[in-house]
């Protein structure tokens, strides 16, 4: 039994052993702290990602609709949650807001950003909700991305009827489908593959380009995993979602008569550094609506 008193327990415990610790185990302490403070920073990266999906999504959807300024254009976004923003820093940082700051540069005229795009949709689910809206929305350009979600639990036959079907009911001339993006791992890459092929077989025959994002990103290989990904490994971070912009907004200044109603020849020729500005703020003015 020890003693109760503090002196006791001093002279109970025989505390050398942790001279004897120090000096032969300090790396190993030391690799220990390092995976520790990793680990927590991670967790907090993963926590805060997940608040994303629900912010993001408010954000979207309490914005209302206002009145179009005259000679606005109107850009619908369908999709998941790289619609949404998730990953990136703002919600107007990911994607969606990126291409709308192009097609304002382009144009010179405002836009109104349209984000009927939902966490977790996946092909079917664009389909029955988003897909109807868009009729009476009038859009000047329309982006789509899907697949992400269904490759996690493919199925061939649903995945050819579905992106058959996006593509006949998109706005020919005026739409960009994100094909499926790239997943690495061989066990979902096989999957990915597939998907791809099959929605860029079924949109060339209405008229509706394919962004390259899946070879876009293959092109940084495995580093990739390490700087274009947020902390899930899974959405785009800041940088990936410029790829996913870039990607899909040179399909569609590329893309023969994509595009075509709109007068891309306004004032474009801002500085890098006023375009770097203008990305950094949030523009928690641009229209938007759900």
């Amino acid at each position: 039994m020890l003693p109760a008193t503090g002196a006791g327990l001093r002279d109970a415990v025989d505390w050398r052993f942790l001279t004897r610790l120090k000096p032969r185990y300090p790396r190993l302490i030391g690799v220990l702290a390092v995976v520790l403070l990793l680990t927590g920073w991670w967790g907090l990266r993963l926590w805060h990602l997940r608040g994303e999906v629900a912010g993001y999504r408010s954000y979207w959807s309490q914005v209302t609709m206002p009145i179009a300024p005259p000679g606005a254009l109107r850009y619908v976004a369908l999709g998941d949650s790289a619609a949404q923003g998730v990953g990136a820093s703002d919600p107007q940082h990911g994607y969606v807001g990126l291409i709308a700051d192009h097609l304002r540069a382009s144009s010179g005229r405002p836009v109104v950003v349209i984000n009927i795009s939902k966490s977790g949709a996946r092909i079917d689910d664009v389909l029955r909700d988003q897909v109807p809206q868009i009729g009476g929305l009038d859009p000047d350009f329309v982006t789509v991305d899907v697949g992400g979600n269904d490759v996690r639990r493919y199925q061939t036959s649903v995945w050819s009827t579905g992106a058959a079907s996006l593509c006949a009911q998109l706005p020919a001339g005026r739409s960009v489908v994100a094909d499926v993006p790239w997943f690495m791992h061989a066990y979902w890459e096989h999957d990915a593959r597939q998907a791809r092929d099959a929605l860029t077989q079924a949109c060339g025959k209405d008229g509706v380009a394919v962004a390259p994002l899946a070879a876009t990103f293959e092109s940084h290989g495995w580093i990739g995993m390490f700087t274009l990904y947020a902390a899930d490994w899974f959405h785009p971070n800041d940088h990936g979602h410029r790829l996913w912009a870039d990607a899909i907004w040179n399909t569609a200044t590329s893309t023969p008569g994509l595009l075509r109603q709109v007068d891309l020849s306004g004032p474009t020729a801002r500085t890098d550094h006023q375009r770097a500005s203008a990305s950094a703020e949030p523009r928690r003015g641009v229209p938007v609506a759900r």
